[in-house]
């Protein structure tokens, strides 16, 4: 799935202001149903972008200054080592432990991080970058589709961000005004 949508999805999923935050999300004020000054949509929307930027991030910012640009086929190694470590649940599990026991509040925007995983399972096909979900005991994967090849993957993938961002907007709308 593109990286983007990812961030969109996460921050809707995972955040007080996306769908997590219930009928009323964040305490913004009497008639505020979008807060961007919420901590957890920002830190959600980053979460759910983390294992694209951690892989494949590196590579394109050093790409950036190279003379040849980028080179599709001349991926480093270390890339798609950091694509296992950072795409696999086991080590998601590591790290999302780790977060939390450190920073007990980021418990629901780290959770956009298994779903970007757990989102790339069908949206990524056979071959290099099939998601290794169950990496470093097993280095294979669910073949999908692939996003970047199928022109449907892609459009529905924001079509389903766009329709989890108007459930929002539909439960605030619904929401019950006290006495």
């Amino acid at each position: 799935m593109d990286t983007l949508v990812h961030g969109v999805i996460g921050a809707a999923l995972c955040s007080r202001t996306g769908l997590a935050g219930g009928r009323r999300g964040p305490d913004p004020g009497p008639n505020m149903w979008w807060q961007i000054s919420d901590w957890t949509l920002w830190a959600a929307f980053f979460f759910g972008v983390l294992p694209d930027l951690v892989s494949f991030g590196i590579h394109f910012s050093m790409a950036m200054f190279s003379p040849n640009g980028l080179d599709w086929r001349a991926i480093p190694r270390f890339v798609f080592v950091l694509y296992d470590v950072t795409h696999s649940l086991a080590g998601i599990a590591v790290v999302y432990g780790l977060l939390v026991w450190w920073k007990r509040a980021l418990w629901l925007p780290a959770l956009a991080w298994p779903i970007h995983v757990l989102t790339d399972v069908p949206t990524h096909g056979d071959g290099i970058f099939m998601t290794p979900i169950l990496w470093p005991f097993s280095d294979r994967g669910f073949a999908g589709g692939n996003w970047w090849e199928h022109p449907s993957l892609f459009l529905g993938s924001w079509v389903f961000a766009a329709a989890l961002w108007l459930a929002v907007l539909a439960l605030r709308l619904t929401r019950r005004r006290p006495p």
